[in-house]
């Protein structure tokens, strides 16, 4: 559930420039523009504030399936991307 929180406070942000969700690799974030993508998608879909509820299974399967790679796990007391294996401070 902490993926699906992470993905709708990602969506009330009305700022211009928004950095990775919390908790995905900031590197593989910007390499592979998920933030452009994403918002394609939500528009797309046409996701906003108002139907994000009704809209649940829709952004899980999409976070799932685009984002879980980019997910970043705690190893040794560093937060370490199983795609890139770049490593984080906690």
């Amino acid at each position: 559930m902490k993926l699906l929180a992470s993905v709708i406070q990602f969506l009330s942000k009305k700022e211009e420039k928004i950095a990775a969700p919390e908790g995905f690799c900031p590197n593989c974030w910007g390499r592979q523009e998920y933030e452009g993508e994403f918002l394609k998608a939500v528009h797309h879909e046409n996701i906003d504030l108002n139907n994000v509820n009704e809209k649940k299974g829709w952004i899980q399967a999409y976070a799932s399936e685009q984002f879980e790679g980019i997910k970043l796990e705690s190893k040794g007391g560093v937060l370490e991307c199983n795609a890139c294996k770049l490593t984080y401070e906690a």
